[in-house]
């Protein structure tokens, strides 16, 4: 089947998946959003989805950490965590010098649970299923460049920030997409690295939720990732030139 009609199909049902949830969530009043986000079970109830709906497609997850190095945990625990050491530095100096928000110890179990529950369901549509699709069939860079956008695009609690700070945004989604092809890449988009890499990010934005909907915060976060994955670009490049 199409490639392109593949992720189409995905994306619609992301989004439907999100309205979905998201408003069961907002109706019952489950919890709050520093706690578990549900919308984030959106991507991979959709992947699940064209894996049960488009099964001649023989497109499986991986999910085993079997033959998974510690070199591999430790890029993807490691990596993320000093960009966020980058992107807070520097909003120290450019927005505001405010000490890391850190949560009280009583409430650190839910929090972690939440973000570990949503770190999984995003990375199993976004990275295991999506971004690996079209990397297989067509390319790195395309893989990158889509699913970062698209990704960056769903997340619409960022729209009311406005068109600025959503633009900004997807120089996120895109940087940050291409450092995850770089590492996990070679490991087939193994889940569990996808979504411990995610965890760490979302722990590293929550130290630093006041200022998140800051435009000036958006424009830092995006140009860092975004340089990051051209370093990686330019640094590839020349390893295969020697």
């Amino acid at each position: 089947m199409n490639t392109w009609l593949l992720v189409g199909i995905y994306y619609a049902l992301t989004l439907f998946f999100t309205v979905l949830i998201g408003g069961t969530q907002q109706g019952v009043g489950f919890t709050t959003p520093e706690t578990v986000i549900l919308p984030q079970l959106a991507p991979g109830l959709a992947a699940l989805c064209m894996l049960l709906f488009f099964k001649k497609e023989r497109f499986s997850i991986s999910l085993s950490l079997q033959g998974i190095s510690l070199k591999n945990i430790a890029l993807v625990v490691f990596v993320p965590m000093g960009m966020m050491v980058v992107i807070f530095l520097l909003c120290r100096i450019f927005i505001a010098p405010n000490a890391p928000r850190i949560p009280e110890l009583s409430a650190l179990p839910l929090i972690l649970s939440g973000m570990l529950l949503g770190a999984f369901g995003e990375e199993l549509g976004w990275r295991a299923y999506s971004q690996r699709l079209v990397q297989d069939r067509k390319s790195s860079f395309l893989a990158v460049l889509v699913i970062g956008t698209l990704w960056g695009l769903w997340h619409i609690g960022n729209y009311q920030n406005g068109t600025l700070y959503v633009a900004l945004f997807l120089l996120f989604g895109v940087g940050a997409s291409g450092v995850m092809a770089h590492l996990l890449g070679g490991t087939r988009y193994n889940l569990v690295l996808a979504a411990l890499f995610h965890v760490v990010l979302n722990c590293g934005y929550y130290t630093m939720r006041e200022i998140l909907p800051d435009v000036r915060f958006s424009l830092i976060n995006g140009v860092v990732w975004m340089l990051a994955w051209g370093i990686i670009i330019v640094l590839e490049r020349r390893s295969k030139a020697l």
